[in-house]
C-alpha cells in the first residue's frame, strides 16, 4: 500500500509497496534553530534528537553547523558537544547560513572557511568534510554554482544532497507560539500535519525517484534541529519504519550512483536533488508520475497560534 497523505493513525503497520526504502537522515542549522517555547533550552532540543536517533538505530546523523551561532552563546557550544559526544559527525553549512544567490563568490567562500576550525575541533577522528548549502541554493547562475563547486571540490569535500524534504522546519515557530498561548487543540492539528506530510513526502520521493532514475534509490532526508522536530522525532522514525525504511549513514548514500550527476542547473530556489535532475532533462511532474503537490499547509502554518 502507499501512504496517500492519510492520517498518522491510519499508517500504523502499514508499508510503502517495495520492499525496502533505504533513507539517511541529516540534520540542518546546528546548534540552534527556530525559537524556544518556554521552558524548553536548546540543550533539551538536542538530547531528545540524539535520544529518539539511538532509540531508533539511527546511524551517523550529519549535524550540519553554522560556526557563527556557537559565538553568539556559549549554549551554543554544548549542544555542538553533545551532539559530537554521542557519536555522531558534524558537517559544514556554511559560517552564518548564507545565500549564494545574495552573497558574492568570495563572500560564500569565506562562509565555507570561517567554518572549518571549530568542525575540526570538534571532529577529531571522524570525518566532516561534508558540505550541505544553506536553503539547498547551489547557485542562480552556472558561473556561482560552477565555482563553488570546484572550490568544494578542491577542499576535499562531498555535497550532502537532499532527495527528502518536507519543510519540517516550518512547524517550530507555530508550536513555540502554540504552547505560550496553550493552544493544545492547535498543537494536535501541528502534530497530525507534520506527520502527514512527512509521509506524503516520502512517498513522493520514492516514486519521483522510480520514475526518474528506474530504480530504487539511497534517499538523504533534511531535518532541522528545532523544539517541534525534537518533539516530533520518535514519532517520525516510528512513521517511516512502518512504511519500509531502513536507516543507513549519509556515507553509505553517498556511494550511490545516482549522486555522480551534475544537473549542472542554475536554479533561483533551492529543490531536492530528484527535482534538480529532473529539470536538467527537460522532463515534468508528470513524466516521473507525480503531480502537482498542494497538502503543504504554508498559510495555515504562518497563521497558527497569531
Amino acid at each position: 500500500m502507499i501512504l496517500h497523505g492519510l492520517l498518522p493513525a491510519v499508517l500504523l503497520g502499514m508499508a510503502i509497496a517495495h520492499a525496502e526504502i533505504k533513507v539517511a537522515v541529516t540534520v540542518d542549522d546546528l546548534p540552534h534553530h527556530g525559537p524556544l517555547p518556554d521552558g524548553v533550552s536548546r540543550q533539551d532540543i538536542a538530547k531528545k534528537m540524539l535520544k529518539a536517533f539511538e532509540k531508533h538505530h539511527v546511524p551517523e546523523v550529519y549535524g550540519f553547523i553554522n560556526a557563527g551561532k556557537y559565538e553568539e552563546t556559549n549554549v551554543s557550544y554544548e549542544v555542538l558537544k553533545l551532539w559530537r559526544d554521542s557519536g555522531y559527525p558534524l558537517g559544514n553549512h556554511t559560517y552564518r547560513h548564507g545565500d549564494l544567490n545574495e552573497v558574492s563568490l568570495a563572500e560564500f567562500k569565506r562562509e565555507i572557511d570561517q567554518n572549518e576550525p571549530l568542525l575540526a575541533k570538534l571532529s577529531a577522528g571522524l570525518e566532516w568534510k561534508y558540505f550541505r548549502y544553506p536553503f539547498l541554493r547551489e547557485g542562480d547562475s552556472l558561473e556561482k554554482r560552477n565555482a563553488i563547486r570546484s572550490y568544494l571540490k578542491e577542499k576535499g569535500y562531498t555535497i550532502a544532497q537532499v532527495t527528502i524534504d518536507f519543510e519540517d522546519w516550518s512547524w517550530n515557530a507555530p508550536y513555540a507560539r502554540c504552547k505560550k498561548s496553550g493552544d493544545l487543540k492547535t498543537i494536535a492539528w501541528l502534530e497530525e500535519t507534520f506527520l502527514r506530510n512527512a509521509g506524503d513526502m516520502l512517498e513522493r520521493a520514492e516514486k519521483a525517484s522510480r520514475g526518474l532514475f528506474k530504480k530504487a534509490i539511497s534517499h538523504v532526508l533534511l531535518l532541522h534541529i528545532g523544539a517541534f522536530d525534537a518533539e516530533m522525532l520518535d514519532r517520525l522514525l516510528s512513521l517511516y519504519e512502518r512504511a519500509g525504511v531502513r536507516f543507513i549513514s549519509l556515507s553509505q548514500a553517498g556511494r550511490d550512483e545516482i549522486y555522480s550527476i551534475d544537473p549542472a542547473l542554475p536554479a533561483r530556489y533551492g529543490s531536492e536533488f530528484i527535482f534538480q535532475v529532473m529539470n536538467s532533462r527537460g522532463l515534468s511532474l508528470k513524466d516521473i508520475g507525480l503531480e502537482r503537490y498542494s497538502g503543504y499547509p504554508q498559510r495555515e502554518l504562518s497563521e497558527a497560534c497569531r
